[in-house]
């Protein structure tokens, strides 16, 4: 609108419908507005013009996928900045239970919100309640209310949500009450948060001596795509400052997330996406800029990293499911520019999603993560390209046998197992046989060529998928002859690899059979086709498994 004139005690504006406002009014609006320009919440200014993004249906994605997201809440932070949850048609039902702590009783004035000049961020943590702790609002609070020793000084904690297993409420909070989704501090009177006490001071010595390992992985993911950058670069690049003046908490009812036996349920995993989900879109927060607590703290355990990964993962996923404009551009726009179309922008962040975890976790975490989320199945419906999945396996020699010498971990060096050809046993000097070695599951060749170290002759190495989207590799070694493979091109289940062959120096010849998780290659086998001489029990077992094991969960091992 457009001021036009002033009659009286009155203003007019003019605009598609002219409207009059008192002086008072006027004041009033302007002071609001002065308000908003002083205090602008960082990423408010997003632009949400909608594109042609990708989309995926929830009936194509994998079950345990597809159980989270249709279990994840639908919640909205409103412009008072409560969190409330919503009917279908999108009304809100009421607020998640609303309890304060004494930290944010202490400190709401408003020098204690957060501040600007700097991307927020979202803080995940886990709790660290034990299953004999009291699991109820009360439980909870006693546990933020209780001063602690931080650092050098006492202090009490408080974070901005507690999300636990049950699912969420409206219901006026009780403390014996058990928690879904709770709500622990109380915004301003404008909406926005108040700073939560969930921080150490950040630890720049060891960032200046370059040990700050996942602000490193996120400067070596930006040599490779310019366009990734995290908030977490900044925290520490930047002048010295207080993450918590910055950042929204948010605990995780459990504890050590890494362990199979301790991680969230479906219905946990979905309210932490609901959480995170409603807090992004109000706060104008990217998904680059949700944060681990280890990440900042090293030391810190809490979530872990394949957690952390698979709510970013989740994330994506989520928001190609629901068709949320706003959402889309705060989890791929970091990738989305003139240059670059909304799936290559898409496929971007999920390689992003992965690579980072390649670079800050095991080959082991890799591979499980990726089982958790069924990442690569979710990576076939963007790409288009089928997987290669284990569906029949065959043993690589038609009748063969161990070398009880020479298996897994035995000696201590070994990656793989020798397997030898029953035809080919106990062979006289003189006499020449051969045996077919075989490809055990269709796959996909990433390596064909010579390697001169522990296992001469000639290596192929494939790669091949899970039917619950993780990925393995096969390594087959000591071959005499090799059949011409092409990089990159799939290949069945039996496919003819090369041959072993006897000889005056090796009268019965051993195929070396090692299986690997699929991140070997990444970190690894794309340098070198074999392991180092002096790798030990702990490098390998990070980076392989017992191949007769693995595939004997697929069909019975012969001989």
């Amino acid at each position: 609108m457009l001021l036009r004139q002033v009659e009286g005690d009155k203003i007019r504006l003019m605009g598609e419908h002219p409207t009059q406002l008192t002086r008072r009014a006027f004041l009033k609006l302007a002071g609001a507005n002065l308000a908003a320009l002083a205090f602008r919440i960082p990423g408010d200014d997003w632009d949400w013009q909608p594109q042609d993004w990708p989309a995926l249906e929830l009936e194509q994605l994998a079950p345990q996928v597809r159980q989270i997201l249709s279990l994840v809440p639908k919640l909205r932070i409103q412009p008072d900045g409560y969190l409330v949850l919503l009917n279908e048609d999108g009304s809100p039902s009421g607020r998640v239970p609303h309890v304060r702590t004494v930290w944010n009783q202490e400190r709401c004035g408003p020098r204690d919100r957060l501040k600007s000049g700097l991307p927020w961020a979202i803080v995940l943590h886990w709790y660290g309640d034990k299953p004999s702790f009291d699991k109820t609002i009360a439980g909870y609070l006693r546990g933020f209310d209780s001063l602690r020793k931080v650092a050098h000084y006492i202090t009490r904690t408080s974070a901005h949500f507690v999300v636990a297993d049950e699912p969420p409420s409206t219901r006026p909070p009780d403390p014996q009450d058990s928690v879904g989704i709770l709500q622990t501090q109380a915004p301003d009177p404008q909406g926005y948060p108040y700073l939560g006490s969930h921080l150490k001071s950040l630890d720049y010595l060891t960032h200046y001596q370059r040990r700050q390992y996942f602000v490193r992985a996120y400067y070596q993911l930006g040599h490779r795509e310019p366009r990734v950058h995290s908030v977490l670069q900044d925290y520490f690049d930047g002048h010295i400052i207080d993450p918590n003046q910055y950042t929204i908490a948010i605990e995780i009812a459990g504890f050590d997330f890494e362990h199979a036996e301790h991680t969230p349920g479906p219905q946990q995993i979905a309210n932490v996406l609901g959480v995170v989900t409603a807090v992004m879109k109000r706060y104008g927060i990217t998904a680059n800029n949700i944060l681990g607590h280890h990440e900042i703290q090293l030391g810190k355990p809490d979530p872990g990293k394949k957690f952390m990964t698979l709510v970013r993962y989740l994330l994506g996923v989520k928001a190609l499911v629901d068709r949320d404009y706003q959402m889309k551009r705060l989890v791929f726009g970091q990738f989305s520019d003139a240059q670059t179309s909304p799936d290559e922008a898409v496929q971007a962040y999920f390689k992003m999603v992965r690579d980072y975890l390649v670079l800050v976790g095991t080959q082991k975490d890799v591979y499980e993560w990726e089982a958790m989320g069924s990442y690569w199945i979710t990576h076939s419906l963007l790409s288009r390209v089928k997987l290669p999945t284990i569906k029949e396996v065959r043993w690589p020699l038609d009748a063969m046998y161990r070398n009880d010498k020479l298996q897994y971990l035995e000696p201590e060096n070994h990656e793989g197992v020798d397997l030898l050809a029953w035809q080919m046993r106990d062979l006289k000097p003189g006499i020449t046989k051969s045996a077919v070695a075989r490809l055990l599951a269709e796959g996909t060749c990433l390596f064909s060529g010579e390697n001169d170290r522990c296992n001469p002759g000639r290596t192929a190495i494939f790669s091949h998928f899970q039917p619950d989207g993780a990925q393995i590799l096969t390594v087959y070694s000591n071959l005499a002859q090799m059949s011409e493979l092409h990089l990159g091109a799939r290949y069945p289940a039996g496919f003819p690899l090369g041959s072993l062959e006897s000889s005056r120096y090796q009268l019965s010849p051993s195929l070396h059979l090692a299986v690997a998780y699929g991140a070997t290659w990444d970190t690894d086998l794309n340098i070198s086709p074999t392991i180092p001489i002096n790798a030990g029990t702990n490098w390998i077992q990070r980076r392989y498994l017992h191949p007769l094991d693995y595939f004997g969960q697929y069909t019975h091992l012969p001989g």
